[in-house]
């Protein structure tokens, strides 16, 4: 048993990692950074709070409905009030910031059957990076794009232009083109 141990991480650590397509680039800080709550947020109590209790008791015996008196659930705290608003408040600006390809796509050929399944992060400034599957759901590959050519790497190149329901173009794989549109899943 010992000595597959240590023919296992032997092999771990002869393997050498690959390189992450996304890592081809310098890092670049975010633009809008994360919500971070200010320095223990549970330490300010409001007002009022001090005889309230913190956590829920555990439950000894079954409760019925008719037992509750006002809430089902004990109201938040307003540190828990402050870092829901600011986890909001962040997606939200994240949203804004997005680009035209962020998110999750559909190509599918001219009779509507999807060929590959995508994913993009469209920062709105930058290299636009994700990942692609085929039908086959087996494993994925990088995909990336500067806003006119999606090279879905080892499938083949779509170039683009914008179409009323999201991005049409044609894919080249090897030296054949095929009419395809990227559609968001319902």
């Amino acid at each position: 048993m010992s000595g597959l141990i240590a023919i296992t991480i032997a092999s771990l650590l002869l393997q050498e990692p690959a390189p992450h397509p996304s890592t081809q680039g310098n890092y670049q800080a975010p633009l809008i950074r994360p919500f971070e709550p200010g320095v223990a947020p549970d330490r300010a109590r409001a007002q009022g709070d001090a005889g309230a209790e913190r956590q829920r008791r555990p439950l000894e015996t079954p409760v019925t409905v008719e037992a509750y008196v006002r809430s089902y659930e004990y109201a938040p705290t307003d540190a828990e009030t402050a870092y829901e608003q600011g986890v909001t408040a962040a997606e939200i600006r994240a949203d804004q910031t997005a680009g035209r390809l962020d998110g999750l796509w559909w190509i599918v050929d001219a009779a509507g059957r999807t060929l590959y399944e995508l994913v993009l992060n469209d920062p709105g400034v930058g290299p636009i990076e994700g990942g692609w599957r085929g039908r086959s759901r087996v494993g994925s590959s990088p995909a990336t794009s500067d806003g006119t050519t999606l090279t879905l790497e080892g499938a083949g190149v779509v170039a683009l232009e914008r179409s009323e329901g999201g991005w049409r173009g044609t894919l080249n794989v090897e030296a054949r083109a095929r009419s395809v549109s990227l559609v968001r899943p319902n």
